[in-house]
């Protein structure tokens, strides 16, 4: 029985990443920036904690899993704050919501409306690198991130397959010196309902890996 458990959660992954691979994406960079984005041990970027509407199962423990895998494929270069979500609600997703608005506007500066979401950005990580400073996970009492790295996670529509959950991620690369969006993405994502701490941590990673780099010329 748990051989068979196991070939069915292996299974529904390939089958939700084949479809995966049928879903559109799509990436804005800044014209003024250069990539890839400088990012290092000492000089990390941060995930702002990350809102999860529409993905089954347990919230909390999935962000958790997505913390642990870009912890695994970046090191010490990103640091993730999913553990202090309650501190900051939902603000990933208003946020990300106006980054949205704007990317599809063509305008890469959180201004007009956007500007508050920008400055509530500014006020939390303020909060969310002092309360990191103290936790130990930051050891120079002078950092300040340069670049936050904001998602959102919501329910995509369109019809849905059994057992499976189409969800669409968006949101960016904020610039914490400028305020401006460094990147955009919108990514459609069929996750396997029997899969999804396993498959959430890479499908992240692989939009964290698209926001942070430039795309090779084909």
């Amino acid at each position: 029985m748990k051989l068979f458990s196991r070939v069915a959660v292996v299974a529904a992954v390939v089958f939700a990443t084949a479809l995966s691979g049928c879903s559109s994406s799509m990436t804005k960079r800044n014209a003024g920036q250069e990539f890839p984005l400088t990012v290092s041990a000492s000089a990390p970027a941060f995930i702002f904690p990350i809102s999860l509407h529409g993905v089954p199962g347990d919230n909390l423990k999935t962000g958790l899993a997505i913390s642990s895998g870009a912890l695994s494929e970046y090191g010490a270069a990103v640091i993730s704050g999913q553990q202090l979500y309650s501190a900051v609600g939902n603000l990933s997703w208003t946020l990300g919501e106006n980054m949205r608005r704007q990317a599809k506007k063509d305008k890469m500066e959180m201004t007009g409306s956007a500007a508050k979401y920008a400055t509530d950005l500014d006020t939390k990580m303020k909060m969310l690198t002092g309360k990191l400073k103290d936790l130990g996970a930051i050891k120079d009492p002078n950092y300040n991130f340069k670049y936050v790295i904001v998602l959102h996670v919501d329910s995509a529509s369109g019809m849905q397959i059994p057992f499976m959950k189409k969800v669409t991620a968006f949101g960016g690369v904020m610039d914490m010196e400028t305020k401006k969006i460094v990147s955009y993405i919108e990514k459609d994502i069929t996750l396997a309902e029997s899969a999804v701490l396993a498959q959430m941590p890479v499908e992240m990673n692989k939009i964290i890996a698209e926001l942070l780099n430039k795309p090779e010329e084909a």
